[in-house]
């Protein structure tokens, strides 16, 4: 089963292999065994690693995303320890689901990238080991012989295994090559390979390691005690590698290398020594010139009287294109939420100008921002919710005392008061003679509330009400400007 896997990357690798050494005889290598065959296995190499790199990138994405949500996920399973009753592990599955779908990552999402590269790194060794066995005729497929892996027939295969490395041919191992010379070209790139292996797995103990509390960390230990026992293992299997599967090995342990120096570079791991010296680097450099920006910023907007919005608001647009435009140069992540204003965006701009950072203004930063951009939404949706209620709550309560007053208190003292001169019969009269009462003398603050009575017998929606509640206080602030 895993050789019908590895087969179809195989036969696409070999075609690859071919292109490209036919594109080096074209532009003038020779033909046939030769140099142009060397070159070739080291440009696959390099063309395959470079395609997967989008899979390498989403993996350390990922493995950065898992790394920040560790302080939720612990809290969350010292909330559910000791509980193994069915209920609480799907309650705790439900939750741990949210969590990762809240930072976008998940546990499976750093190990695929990892899965998917696998089979094409298997596949490029069996296409490089596969040619010795094609040019031998010893070539077999799901146990039946075969003449070809793709384009890579008979012919082609002994040309690749007749090209030689400094007189060693490409299917010739340690133990094949009866000379000195050659003996010393193997014993030199098995060094290189495992030297370059070694400083590759220090640099990332060293460098692009969280610091532990715990120096006796089982983590830490097993991390340790790989970087001396990898290289040692290439020391053993090297010598049983034939020299163009060494050409290989050599050229993807470059490539390895590299891929370290870029990640502790440009993408170390949080709480590490190059993730410190990064934010320490990062925030020199914005800071440079963020914090003469926004001092001019400071004294342009004191210029502008507080009265003047307009102007304050553009004031605002500019710097905050201009600032914008300067972040990004400098890879600050500002795809902010758009619930946030400009005045709360230049805040944050503001901040990194000001304060120490302790972590880098990217994608997982911004996420951060997003979510308490959401729970700062969620309160004042809330609260304007609240608000609304208390208000409406308010008016309604007024309005059924008025309506249980003008139903069961006609013949009160208050209501005797507020209507002198009507007798207990025209108190429940209908909306014309309260009218007729206002017009015959009543004084102002009881026509309105003779008018109100009127409104009681009907209902009164929600918008009627804080209609009628603003109207009150408008009036209010007028009788209070004729008073003054």
């Amino acid at each position: 089963m895993w050789e019908q896997i590895l087969h179809p990357f195989a036969v696409a690798i070999a075609w690859v292999w071919v292109w490209i050494h036919n594109a080096l005889v074209f532009v003038g290598l020779g033909s046939g065994a030769g140099f142009a065959w060397i070159l070739s296995i080291i440009l696959v190499t390099i063309v395959v690693r470079a395609a997967i790199l989008p899979l390498f990138y989403k993996q350390i994405k990922s493995s950065r995303g898992m790394q920040a949500l560790q302080p939720e996920l612990k809290k969350l399973q010292e909330k559910y320890k000791g509980k193994t009753d069915a209920a609480s592990k799907q309650k705790m599955g439900e939750e741990q689901m949210a969590l990762f779908k809240k930072h976008g990552t998940s546990p499976f999402a750093s190990c695929l990238p990892l899965l998917v590269q696998m089979p094409i790194l298997f596949a490029m060794y069996r296409a490089i080991f596969a040619a010795s066995d094609l040019a031998k005729g010893t070539f077999t497929y799901q146990g039946v012989a075969a003449d070809s892996l793709g384009p890579i027939t008979q012919t082609v295969a002994k040309e690749i295994v007749d090209s030689t490395v400094f007189g060693v041919p490409t299917s010739h191992m340690f133990s094949d090559t009866p000379d000195i010379a050659g003996k010393a070209v193997f014993i030199i790139m098995i060094a290189a390979m495992v030297i370059m292996q070694f400083f590759s797995m220090r640099l990332s103990m060293t460098k692009n390691m969280p610091a532990q509390a715990d120096p006796n960390n089982p983590m830490a230990q097993s991390t340790k005690m790989m970087m001396y026992v990898m290289p040692v293992m290439f020391i053993g299997t090297g010598f049983f590698f034939q020299m163009g599967l060494l050409v290989y090995m050599v050229t993807t342990t470059v490539w390895s290398l590299g891929q370290s120096l870029w990640t502790i570079m440009y993408m170390p791991t949080p709480g590490s020594e190059a993730h410190s010296e990064l934010v320490a680097k990062r925030q020199s450099k914005y800071q440079e010139w963020a914090r003469p920006f926004f001092a001019e910023y400071d004294r342009a907007r004191a210029g502008i009287a507080r009265s003047d919005s307009e102007a304050l608001a553009d004031l605002d647009t500019r710097t905050l294109t201009d600032v914008r435009t300067r972040a990004k140069a400098q890879r600050i992540n500002s795809n902010f939420p758009e619930t946030m204003s400009e005045g709360e965006i230049l805040g944050v701009y503001r901040n990194l100008a000001g304060q120490e950072w302790d972590t880098l203004p990217d994608e997982q930063w911004m996420r951060a921002i997003h979510r308490a951009a959401e729970r700062t939404q969620d309160r004042r949706e809330q609260s304007a919710s609240r608000e609304q209620r208390r208000k409406l709550s308010r008016e309604q309560r007024r309005v059924e005392a008025e309506r249980q007053a003008a139903a069961g208190g006609a013949g009160s003292p208050r209501e005797a008061k507020d209507a002198p001169g009507e007798t207990s019969g025209g108190a429940g009269d209908n909306g014309q003679e309260s009218s007729a009462a206002g017009a015959s003398g009543l004084s102002e603050q009881e026509q309105r509330r003779a008018a109100r009575r009127d409104a009681l017998s009907t209902e009164l929606t929600p918008e009627e009400i804080e209609r009628r509640r603003q109207q009150r206080k408008k009036d209010m602030r007028g009788r209070r400007k004729r008073k003054r």
